[in-house]
């Protein structure tokens, strides 16, 4: 009698091994991609806030007099002046990836004409994979919003 292993024992052991090791592998490749895609939501989430918070800190009065176009009743973009911020974040998120901002702001005014509130909009996209002119790739994209009131007017 031998004792030992022979080849085909250690050959159907090893593609035992390797059968069973192979869900695992596939588990660990869709969390690095899921772990990806979370990493670019918090990114875009981030970027979104800082946005929102920016122009919610902007005095009342700032956007009364630099912007005349509000009392119109129309969306308007909301100048970059009022957001540095958020577009050095964007920047310096670029060298990873790109995202790209849709803003607008739209005023409300009471029955003495005076501007009562603004509403913020904005939105923050991005591809998966590539920049902003990658074609065959699905868009993803985050919303916020948000509601100043004057302070001064009367309601």
């Amino acid at each position: 009698m031998r004792s030992g292993w022979s080849l085909v024992e250690v050959l159907i052991a090893a593609g035992v091994i390797v059968i069973a090791f192979i869900p695992l592998v596939n588990l660990v490749s869709t969390n690095a991609v899921s772990t990806a895609k979370m990493g670019y939501y918090s990114m875009a989430s981030g970027v979104l806030t800082k946005f929102m918070e920016e122009v919610k800190h902007v005095p009342f009065s700032r956007y009364q007099t630099e912007c005349p176009e509000l009392s119109g009743g129309t969306p308007i973009k909301v100048p970059e002046k009022f957001f540095p911020d958020t577009i050095a974040s964007l920047n310096e998120l670029k060298k990873d990836k790109e995202f790209w901002l849709e803003h607008s702001m739209k005023a409300a005014k009471n029955e003495y004409g005076q501007l009562v509130e603004i509403a913020f909009t904005c939105e923050i996209r991005w591809h998966e994979k590539g920049d902003k002119s990658a074609t065959g790739q699905e868009e993803r994209k985050l919303r916020d919003y948000a509601l100043i009131f004057n302070p001064e007017s009367r309601y």
